[in-house]
């Protein structure tokens, strides 16, 4: 069955002083303020499927943020 998301915070997360980890930071930061975006992401992975079968896939919240990473610049 997929999950909306699976939260945990990182032992490792230190401020980095690179542009592209500036503006995930923001991008990350209207994802965490915007949670209709995740439960539309959920809606479309979940349509028309059994939640009794196959193996647990990525979080809807690991693939909204993937496929914004997969097209960011």
């Amino acid at each position: 069955m997929r999950q909306k998301c699976n939260p945990q915070m990182s032992l490792f997360t230190k401020p980095c002083s690179k542009p592209i980890a500036r503006e995930l930071e923001q991008i990350s930061k209207i994802l965490d303020e915007t949670p209709r975006l995740m439960e539309i992401v959920y809606d479309d992975l979940v349509r028309e499927k059994r939640a009794d079968t196959g193996r647990e896939g990525m979080t809807a919240e690991q693939v909204l943020r993937s496929a914004i990473l997969k097209q960011y610049r």
